[in-house]
């Protein structure tokens, strides 16, 4: 097999060898070919560039001729029209300024008229206000001083009412206090002569408890201790009880018994029976005490109130005479018043009617003088203006018409030079035609002589890559044999 590949691939760079020196001897014979047609096609190239460029020139200045005519002609009509409108604008102008003048005349006039106009309205109407002005004031003024004098009769009779009203509730109020407090200065009085009576400092000094707490406590209040005589009896009732179980005699032991018995209560109870003595005539005392003092709290209330009631009493009578004062001088401070600021007003409005009527002549005069200054203004400026538009009228004309006769020359300069570039223009491309036509045959010549070299290093090359061509297809074959004989037997054994 692998001597079937070898020759196999023999056989083939023997082809490719032939090939290419087939294909190295086509290519210098075109290329000898191509060398000649360059030389052929270079020559009429350049004649015909030497026939173009004469046509060319005759062209240019035939065309160079017409256009100077034409540009002669455009010339002296664009200088007629010129001339057909500097006259034009020259007569608009004038009309335009003497509408101008009599247009601004008129207004002029008209203004002068409705200034005088208005300046007689004006003072007409301001005389009008004023009138009416000075009517309104002393309309006002009159009621003004009514209305301040209703309304201090009114403040008045309301400062009489309200003291009337105060005093009124004062007096109410002195007198609901007092029968509020009566039964606390009632019951204090009562206590209080209680307390005198007990202490036999006053009261009735007949009474059976007349100085009662006045008195130390002695025996008598000892023994009449309610505590003591409750225990002297239960003692001496048990020691009668112990008698009677013995017969009901009385021996000497029980005698003295009855003796100790008594002693020692005595002892005992005399502390006992004094503090209840202090604390029972503490606490009488003390009752009688805080119901005399409520009482003699409300007699302080009361006695406060009756101070109150003289205070807002005096007070109540000095606001009235102080409101009446104010009243009083209120009322001739308002008409005072009313009387100025009727002067006042009258002056101003007589002072205004006379700044008015001078404002308003003043102002007729600088209207007057405004549109005669103005008049004269715009006279000046129409004559400036028309002054203006001729000297414009002509410089724009004859700036034209020199533009126009500078567009003369240098058209007619330019047509020369047209004829002159065509010229050069004809000459310069049969040079380039020639030395073009030259570049081309020794280019032509040049590509011929490459092309050849180049078949034959193609022939070559040819050749060379037949054998390398055969080489690697002799050695890979060698490398995937293996692998072509281990992936048939692969295959032989699955199926």
């Amino acid at each position: 097999m692998v001597a079937v590949v070898a020759g196999a691939a023999a056989l083939s760079a023997g082809v490719s060898i032939g090939a290419s020196k087939k294909a190295a001897a086509a290519q210098v014979a075109a290329s000898n070919t191509a060398a000649a047609a360059q030389e052929r096609a270079a020559a009429l190239a350049l004649e015909a560039q030497r026939t173009a460029s004469a046509e060319a020139i005759a062209a240019a200045k035939e065309a160079a001729a017409i256009a100077q005519q034409a540009q002669n002609e455009a010339n002296s009509q664009a200088q007629n029209l010129e001339r057909v409108r500097l006259n034009e604008a020259r007569s608009a102008d004038e009309i335009a300024f003497k509408a101008a003048q009599a247009a601004s005349d008129k207004g002029y006039d008209a203004a002068q008229e409705a200034y005088r106009t208005s300046y007689a309205a004006a003072m007409a109407a301001s005389d009008a206000g004023y009138d009416t002005a000075l009517a309104d004031a002393n309309k006002g003024f009159d009621t003004a001083l009514t209305d301040a004098n209703r309304g201090y009769d009114e403040a008045q009779t309301a400062a009489e009412l309200g003291y009337t009203t105060a005093q009124g509730d004062y007096e109410t109020a002195y007198r609901r206090q007092g029968e509020f407090q009566d039964p606390y200065i009632k019951s204090g009085l009562t206590a209080q002569e209680q307390i005198m009576q007990l202490m036999g400092i006053g009261g009735d000094k007949t009474a059976a408890n007349y100085g009662q707490y006045a008195k130390a406590f002695g025996v008598d209040n000892f023994e009449k201790d309610p505590g003591y005589a409750f225990r002297q009896e239960e003692g001496l009732r048990g020691l009668d009880r112990s008698a009677s179980a013995r017969g009901g005699i009385l021996s000497g032991g029980a005698l003295k018994n009855i003796q100790r018995f008594g002693q020692d209560l005595a002892s005992q109870e005399y502390n006992n029976a004094f503090n209840r003595y202090q604390t029972e005539r503490a606490a009488r005392l003390n009752t009688l005490g805080g119901i005399s003092a409520s009482g003699q709290a409300a007699s302080n209330v009361m006695t406060n109130a009756a101070g109150q009631l003289g205070s807002n009493n005096a007070a109540n009578a000095l606001a009235r005479a102080q409101a009446t004062s104010a009243n009083s001088i209120g009322r001739g401070i308002t008409t005072g018043n009313i009387a100025v600021n009727r002067g006042l007003t009258t002056g101003n409005i007589a002072t205004q009617r006379g700044a008015t009527k001078s404002s308003n002549l003043l102002n007729l005069g600088e209207a007057t003088a405004g549109i005669g200054l103005a008049r004269g203004n715009t006279a000046s400026t129409n004559a400036l203006n028309l002054g203006a538009s001729t000297k414009a009228n002509d410089a724009r004309y004859y700036g034209t018409v020199s533009g126009l006769t500078l567009d003369r020359g240098t058209n007619t300069a330019n047509n020369a030079f047209y004829v002159s570039d065509a010229a050069q223009r004809g000459a310069a491309n049969v040079g380039n035609a020639a030395a073009t036509s030259a570049y081309n045959v020794g280019n032509a010549a040049a590509n011929n002589a490459y092309n050849i070299g180049n078949a034959r290093s193609s022939g070559y090359a040819g050749t060379a890559n037949a054998f390398n061509n055969a080489l690697g297809q002799i050695t890979g074959y060698a490398m995937q044999a293996p692998i072509d004989r281990a992936v048939m037997g692969y295959y032989n054994r699955r199926t």
